[in-house]
């Protein structure tokens, strides 16, 4: 009855998009090469991983893209059917390709598209919980509230991050007009659209926080359990790194406090305001 299809942006060239928060340039080898390996540890990893393999990862490069880079793209590829590289013109071309690219492939009259960061992870059941809210909606929006967070520098912090109209959203739509759950571009405009189910107290997804992020900041809270972090699927040798070298609760505590009442505002704020749109 459906297919479904995760959508990812990598080195899409973009005029507003020249520098990180830190204020380092962007689309650099040398931030080609980080970005490829935070995708390879974190993201990558997470897929490979899932419960439920009926799904298409379109992942969408630059066609600028240097041939050195494209051979580890090639040999990600051919190691998990799944991961589908596309090359394309720059981030005007996003959009309209992601639909011709799934217009292609449709066989079936329902679409879910997820919408992915190169550098984040999934929980292993993420892509059948999505699936399990499928029930031939024309149009309807998942909105997992609850996951995790990960810094891993210049601190490695673990923690539960909650956030309404997050950056993992799903949609649910006829394939006869297909929008995707990137036609809006920020995923907080979600916050206008009534057709969307808030899912609680199941946490999905997991925020990695790093020194290339163009906005992220570590907002987690709360002392959790390192194993927790194992239905994440990180590379071995990356995760047993990160433990190594984590902050104790203690040494943040104040900080967990904070974010998490601030957090909770946020978040019941939210859902009020989306109880009284309908």
């Amino acid at each position: 009855m459906f297919q479904h299809f995760l959508i990812t942006r990598f080195n899409l060239r973009k005029k507003d998009w020249q520098t990180s928060k830190y204020n380092k340039q962007v689309l650099t080898d040398t931030w080609m090469e980080n970005r490829l390996a935070l995708f390879e540890d974190y993201c990558f990893s997470s897929l490979q991983a899932q419960t439920e393999q009926n799904f298409t990862w379109l992942v969408f490069f630059d066609t600028t893209t240097p041939d050195r880079f494209r051979s580890v793209i090639t040999r990600l590829e051919q190691t998990f059917s799944q991961f589908t590289p596309i090359y394309i013109d720059g981030m005007d071309e996003f959009l309209p390709q992601s639909r011709k690219q799934i217009a292609q492939r449709l066989t079936q009259p329902y679409v879910i598209t997820s919408r992915l960061d190169n550098d984040d992870s999934l929980h292993q059941d993420y892509i059948k919980e999505v699936q399990s809210h499928f029930a031939e909606q024309q149009f309807m929006a998942i909105d997992f509230v609850d996951g995790f967070t990960l810094q891993v520098e210049p601190q490695v912090r673990f923690a539960k991050r909650s956030h309404v109209h997050n950056p993992f959203l799903s949609l649910i739509e006829k394939a006869d007009e297909i929008r995707t759950v990137w036609f809006l571009e920020r995923h907080g405009q979600w916050s206008e659209i009534k057709a969307l189910i808030p899912v609680r107290a199941k946490p999905m997804w997991m925020s990695v926080i790093h020194m290339e992020n163009k906005v992220n900041t570590f907002l987690g809270f709360d002392n959790i359990p390192w194993n927790t972090i194992a239905a994440f699927h990180l590379k071995p040798e990356i995760e047993q790194a990160l433990a190594q070298k984590r902050l104790p609760f203690e040494a943040w505590k104040a900080q967990s406090l904070k974010n998490k009442l601030k957090t909770l505002w946020k978040v019941n704020f939210k859902l009020l305001k989306r109880c009284l749109m309908k």
